[in-house]
């Protein structure tokens, strides 16, 4: 119960780092934590949410691409942790630890800054 708590903590102070800025010395963490989700994310995203040009999905079959996902108005952090929590159907069940869900969430929204 401890671990998971400090796991989310540890993540959530890193999101909180990115969403500030670099100014803080926590921004290499969430630097950290996106670079591994980026990893994660080319070995079982790529294949659809990763792919040159690619925008918001189109029509009920379409596949968003991470970068629009991250900058959907209001998106957080938080809502894309829920969103992988929730196992949506039309995606395969990677079976993501917690801590895998944190760093592709951390990836995906530290995509919202970088131009198209």
């Amino acid at each position: 119960m401890r671990s998971s708590y400090v796991t989310e903590l540890r993540f959530a102070l890193a999101a909180l780092a990115a969403a500030l800025g670099p100014g803080l010395a926590a921004g290499a963490a969430a630097d950290d934590e996106a670079a591994r989700g980026r990893d994660l994310a080319m070995r079982l995203c790529a294949r659809c949410h990763l792919n040159p040009g690619q925008g918001e999905k189109n029509g009920p079959d379409g596949v968003p691409g991470f970068r629009a996902v991250s900058k959907r108005p209001h998106q957080t952090f938080e809502g894309v942790v829920q969103w992988l929590e929730s196992k949506p159907p039309m995606m395969p069940d990677h079976h993501l630890t917690r801590d895998e869900i944190f760093r592709l969430a951390a990836f995906i929204m530290s995509l919202a800054d970088e131009k198209e």
